[in-house]
C-alpha cells in the first residue's frame, strides 16, 4: 500500500495532490474542493484505466464550474429563493442558491492529513468555513480510505451556530475507462423508492412519484440507451432511496466487464446524465461532450428545508453529524 503526495508547484502553491494504490485500486484526490480526481480499476483482463471524468490540465481543474469530483457544500443542490427562515443565501442560479454558492466548499482549498492503518490507506481534508455566507463557522472533514476493491467516502461536519449541511460528491462516472465511450455502454440499477417531482427550474414541487410507476423500471438493469431514449433531455434527478436494501446503486459496463455498486447512508441519490453538457475543456483527453458520464451525487434530498416533511438538515451549535458513500469495483 502506498500513499504519494505531490509536492507543491510554484504555479499553484496552495494545490496538492495525494495518491493512494493498493492492490486493487490506485485514487488521486486534490485538496481543492476535497475532490476524487482519478480511480483507477481493474477491467475483466485486469488493465488498470481511469473510470471518472478528470480535468487533464491543473488549470482547467482550478477553474472548474461544473464540480467535477468536488465534495459540493455547505448545501447541495438548489435552495428556492436562497432562502432559509429569512437567512438571505447568495443566488447564483437565477433566484435560486445552488451548491453552496461561488464560495461554497468546491472552491476551497482544504487542508491535508494521510492516514495508514492496518488494511486501508486514506486522506482527510479539513476545512474551516468562514466564507461561504452560511452561518457558522462549520467545520467540516472528508476522508477517502482505500479498503481492498472499494473506496469509502466519510463526510462529517459541526458549527458554532445553528446552520444546514448537506453536502455531496459531484464525481462523474464512465466505467469504459479513459472515457473510451460515452456512458450509452452502460447498465445501471437504482434501488429507490420515489423519484422526486421537480418544477420547471429543478426545484422540487413537495410531491414523490412511485417507483412503479415510472417508464423504466430502474430497480432491475437497464441500459442507459434505453434509458436516455426514454428520457431524451436526460437524467437530473433525484431518486428517494429504499433503505431497507444494502446497495443504493449499481452500475456496469459490458465491454470491459466494470461493475460499481454504491452503498450511502443518505437519503436520497441524484444523477445527472451529462446529456447536452457540451464544452471546450478536455477530459480524458477528449473535449467534453453530451453523455460522456454519469454524475452520481449521494446526498439529502434537495430543498429540504423547504419540505420538512422529508427530514431536516440542520445542526445546532457543535452538533455533529456524518454521511457515508462507499464505493465498490468488481468484474463480471
Amino acid at each position: 500500500m502506498e500513499i504519494k503526495v505531490e509536492p507543491l508547484t510554484t504555479s499553484h502553491p496552495q494545490l496538492i495532490k495525494v495518491t493512494l494504490k493498493n492492490d486493487y485500486l490506485t485514487a488521486s484526490f486534490y485538496n481543492y474542493g476535497a475532490r476524487m480526481h482519478q480511480i483507477f480499476a481493474p477491467d475483466k483482463e485486469g488493465l488498470l484505466e481511469n473510470i471518472l471524468l478528470s480535468y487533464d490540465r491543473e488549470e482547467d481543474l482550478l477553474a472548474d464550474k461544473s464540480y467535477f469530483g468536488a465534495t459540493v457544500g455547505p448545501v447541495a443542490g438548489r435552495i428556492k429563493q436562497a432562502d432559509w427562515n429569512g437567512y438571505p443565501l447568495e443566488k447564483n442560479c437565477g433566484t435560486h442558491h445552488i451548491h453552496g454558492g461561488s464560495n461554497g466548499w468546491a472552491y476551497q482549498f482544504w487542508s491535508v492529513e494521510t492516514i495508514k492503518e492496518q488494511e486501508t490507506i486514506g486522506v482527510r481534508f479539513h476545512l474551516t468555513d468562514e466564507v461561504s455566507g452560511y452561518p457558522g463557522p462549520i467545520k467540516a472533514s472528508v476522508t477517502y480510505q482505500l479498503n481492498k476493491n472499494s473506496l469509502i467516502m466519510t463526510s462529517d461536519w459541526h458549527s458554532e451556530q445553528t446552520t444546514i449541511v448537506n453536502p455531496t460528491s459531484h464525481s462523474y462516472f464512465n466505467l469504459s475507462g479513459n472515457g473510451t465511450r460515452d456512458i450509452t455502454s452502460h447498465e445501471l440499477c437504482v434501488k429507490a423508492r420515489n423519484l422526486v417531482v421537480l418544477d420547471q427550474e429543478k426545484i422540487p414541487t413537495g410531491q414523490l412519484l412511485s417507483m412503479e410507476n415510472l417508464p423504466v423500471d430502474f430497480s432491475t438493469n437497464q441500459s442507459m440507451e434505453t434509458i436516455l431514449a426514454t428520457y431524451p433531455e436526460g437524467l437530473d434527478d433525484c431518486f428517494v432511496l429504499d433503505k431497507s436494501q444494502p446497495m443504493a446503486l449499481f452500475l456496469h459496463e459490458p465491454t470491459t466487464g466494470r461493475t460499481m455498486t454504491v452503498a450511502t447512508t443518505n437519503q436520497s441519490v441524484v444523477l445527472f446524465s451529462t446529456t447536452g453538457f457540451e464544452a471546450d475543456f478536455m477530459i480524458n483527453g477528449q473535449p467534453m461532450h453530451s453523455n460522456y458520464g454519469l454524475a452520481i451525487e449521494p446526498q439529502q434530498i434537495p430543498d429540504l428545508i423547504h419540505q420538512p416533511t422529508w427530514g431536516s438538515i440542520e445542526i445546532e451549535p457543535l452538533e455533529r453529524k456524518q454521511q457515508q458513500t462507499i464505493y465498490t469495483f468488481s468484474c463480471q
